[in-house]
């Protein structure tokens, strides 16, 4: 792996963004674009079994990469991939975007500047081809829209999104 970039957290006071990487596979590239990464959500929340207990005996593995030793909350980080191939340049999952109104307050209104990391891995919005949406949880498609004068508009003006038509039909109805 490539190491691209990376952002010293105590330096700047901001919370963690973690290093980018490019791999190859075969003749296809492809880059993870950070765009955040700090210790925010509360283990419990997310794992309803899990006990006091058992997250004290397993914080010797998983401080402090995995979670925070002092607040105890999951270092969770949110990123897309840039894939390349065959002349075709495909981002794969937006993130949660900018200056959007988010119910969980640590995602709202925020500015993560995901699309200079973007543009850092050598690829504007302009230049993509695809956009695919694993699934339409706020974390993932964030940037399939940008704030322009106002108006929400694509990010990706001259992308095809691709998604399932599953996950399509939950969230209309």
């Amino acid at each position: 792996m490539e190491e691209l970039s990376a952002v010293n957290p105590a330096a700047t006071g901001a919370p963690a963004v973690a290093r980018q990487t490019r791999f190859a596979i075969g003749p296809v590239t492809i880059d993870r674009v950070v765009e955040s990464e700090y210790a925010r959500l509360d283990p419990f929340e997310l794992l309803p079994d899990l006990t006091p207990a058992l997250l004290e005996a397993n914080l010797s593995w998983m401080a402090p990469r995995f979670i925070d030793p002092e607040s105890r909350r999951l270092i969770i980080n949110m990123q897309g991939f840039v894939v390349r191939s065959r002349g075709k340049i495909m981002v794969v999952d937006t993130c949660v975007g900018d200056c959007k109104p988010r119910v969980r307050k640590d995602f709202s209104g925020r500015n993560w500047n995901w699309l200079d990391r973007l543009r850092d891995s050598g690829v504007s919005p302009e230049q993509v081809d695809f956009v695919v949406c694993t699934h339409f949880h706020v974390d993932h498609v964030g940037w399939n829209t940008r704030l322009e004068d106002g108006r929400w508009v694509p990010t990706f003006p001259n992308a095809r999104y691709l998604l399932t038509r599953e996950e399509f039909d939950f969230w209309r109805s």
